[in-house]
């Protein structure tokens, strides 16, 4: 499957230092396959789907083609329904389906993956981080940032897992 990882910082990224299909770990031992560029085409169309699409509607807005902004909006509400939703998974695990991987594999996505997403984020501006991560700790982060603050996108790339 494919997917996309998105490079977001609070600075501005310099071109070089932007994510790029040669900065993870890939192959052997690692989550993705491999690594691709995109063009700037589908690049713009992928950031606009992220905003659009796959962060919790309301809470971020794009500002230029390659910048969002956070509003805030329904931060709380957001993490009310996390924790709900890591209770119904957890509460779903019976000492008859403990064994059986779907039942934990629910939790550890729910956990991990809350924006239930292929959209990976690589919280790193400086490009020097060797990984992405899935969408928990991109909101985390959102979480630890005020409302109108600026992200901005470097680089997103391809990525099959």
């Amino acid at each position: 499957m494919h997917s996309r990882i998105f490079q977001i910082s609070t600075e501005q990224i310099d071109k070089e230092n932007y994510l790029n299909e040669n900065t993870l770990n890939q192959g052997d031992d690692s989550f993705y396959d491999y690594c691709a560029d995109i063009d700037d085409e589908e690049r713009k169309e992928d950031i606009a789907n992220l905003v659009n699409y796959a962060l919790p509607k309301g809470m971020f807005e794009l500002v230029s083609e390659d910048t969002i902004r956070y509003k805030g909006d329904g931060i709380e509400q957001w993490k009310e329904e996390y924790v709900a939703n890591i209770r119904k998974k957890a509460e779903a695990i019976t000492v008859e389906n403990m064994l059986e991987w779907n039942s934990t594999y629910y939790l550890k996505q729910a956990i991990e993956n809350p924006l239930d997403t292929a959209y990976h984020f690589y919280l790193d501006g400086e490009g020097c981080q060797s990984f992405a991560e899935p969408s928990f700790e991109f909101m985390q982060f959102v979480c630890s940032i005020e409302p109108g603050t600026l992200l901005y996108i470097g680089g997103v790339i391809d990525y099959h897992f």
